[in-house]
């Protein structure tokens, strides 16, 4: 499991040095109302995992924990082919829909749909049976071909969004020929025709689980629909930015989280379980010291987006609450089949998010107030997910630790400088480490004593 989440977090580490270049740079070269209209392409473009209706997800479920050997050339030909005829219908739909109402997104939104879905399920079926050098690979590329063309815009000093647009729908398409191909070797990729009974059934499988997803990304995202449609595009764009600089999160969260799943649904020992989110919650209370190092950045050489750094910090926290949720207590629920339990409590979470949110609208809408409503729905989905597995629940201990460091983390947001801002967290982080989760310091310890 170790290689694994390493060779997971260490792609992820690329990916996440592309996306974050790729976050300061860009928005240097475009206005600000430009920058939101490409944000809006791809905040449309990561709901696309819905035309599938389950059939991936059904397919992650099927193939979890198993053997790659075990299987069948045969039945992997059939799923592919019949999902991907179904995919090119749908993108074709969109494509034409764009075209007719002279839609520059949507065109580009319907062209990204087969390569997206496609490696959805190359992706699903690599982490299901535990295969993370394929995957890894096709991420590393990606990442590649995404800094070389984010570069070249740039120092050709692009403004115009349509161009950026029109060349990422070109790199999403990277990980799906890269996948075609390592399936293709694998001989999985035969070409046959649309077998609906083969559909139905991984729909039904995976349904319930892709709704959750579906209402996941939803609930996750519902913050920026109400900016879109209740506030001006430059707020949209300024969220959008504040959102995109907790991608340094995503990458130590991310290995985790895909590692996690085959651990899990192959041990299924509460020990194990309870050992893994106390370490993810050790490494999660550290990543507020990457909101100093932002502002240092933003005040410096983006000023135009210094508004962006208070909307960051509410997101931080609530980035902590979400990876919780995500790295473990989903995977919990996949492991132990429990999709419909998952579904409820994010459904409840959802409706607490979208009726703040329409509070806030009748009120005075502003990006600071949806941010905290987003913060308060994922605590309430977080006390949730803890009531249903209950041998999850925290220490007092841990308890302490997780909201005395919020406390301190919220303190030094009135301090002015910077450095000072990162040594009092940084001390206080160690200090509290030490006396309140003293196994993970051991084991953090002693780990790093192995590698220095």
């Amino acid at each position: 499991m170790k290689k694994d989440i390493y060779r997971v977090f260490s792609s992820n580490m690329i990916k996440m040095v592309v996306t974050f270049l790729s976050a300061f740079i860009v928005p240097m070269v475009l206005s600000v109302v430009s920058y939101g209209y490409l944000k809006s392409y791809q905040f449309y473009a990561s709901y696309i995992g819905i035309t599938h209706l389950g059939f991936c997800d059904g397919i992650y479920l099927f193939y979890g924990g198993k053997n790659e050997r075990s299987l069948s050339k045969k039945d992997i030909s059939v799923q592919w082919s019949s999902l991907l005829l179904y995919e090119v219908v749908i993108a074709t739909i969109f494509i034409l829909f764009g075209i007719l109402g002279k839609n520059l997104i949507v065109i580009c939104v319907g062209a990204t749909i087969v390569p997206n879905v496609i490696f959805t399920f190359y992706s699903y079926i690599f982490q299901a049976v535990g295969d993370f050098t394929n995957y890894t690979l096709i991420i590393n590329i990606y990442s590649v071909i995404n800094m070389l063309i984010n570069l070249i815009l740039v120092l050709l000093k692009v403004r115009d969004y349509r161009i950026y647009m029109i060349l990422y729908v070109f790199i999403e398409t990277v990980p799906f020929f890269v996948g075609t191909y390592l399936f293709a070797k694998k001989d999985w990729v035969t070409f046959t025709k649309f077998n609906p009974k083969i559909f139905k059934k991984f729909i039904k499988a995976g349904i319930l689980l892709m709704i959750g997803n579906f209402a996941y990304s939803i609930f996750i995202g519902i913050d920026k629909w109400f900016i879109k449609f209740t506030l001006p595009i430059k707020d949209f764009s300024m969220f959008s930015f504040a959102s995109q600089m907790l991608t340094v999160v995503n990458m130590f969260i991310t290995p985790i989280a895909m590692t996690l799943y085959s651990n899990i649904s192959k041990r299924q020992d509460h020990y194990f379980e309870i050992q893994i989110k106390k370490v993810l919650v050790c490494i999660l209370m550290v990543i507020p010291l990457t909101i100093y190092a932002l502002e240092f950045v933003i005040y410096n050489f983006m000023t135009r987006y210094i508004q962006a750094i208070s909307i960051t910090s509410i997101l931080l926290i609530t980035q902590i609450f979400l990876s919780l949720n995500v790295a473990v207590f989903v995977n919990l629920y996949k492991a132990y089949k429990k999709q419909k339990e998952y579904f409820i409590r994010l459904m409840a979470s959802l409706i607490v998010a979208i009726v703040i949110d329409i509070i806030i609208v009748f009120i005075k809408p502003n990006t600071m107030s949806f941010a905290f409503s987003t913060m308060i729905s994922c605590f309430i989905w977080l006390l949730l997910n803890l009531k249903y597995f209950p041998y999850m629940q925290p220490e007092k201990k841990e308890k302490v630790y997780v909201f005395g460091l919020l406390l301190i983390y919220l303190l030094t947001l009135y301090v002015d400088n910077i450095f000072f801002k990162l040594v009092i967290y940084l001390l206080s982080y160690l200090l509290m480490t030490k006396q309140l989760m003293s196994e993970q310091w051991k084991y953090f310890t002693k780990y790093v004593k192995r590698y220095l």
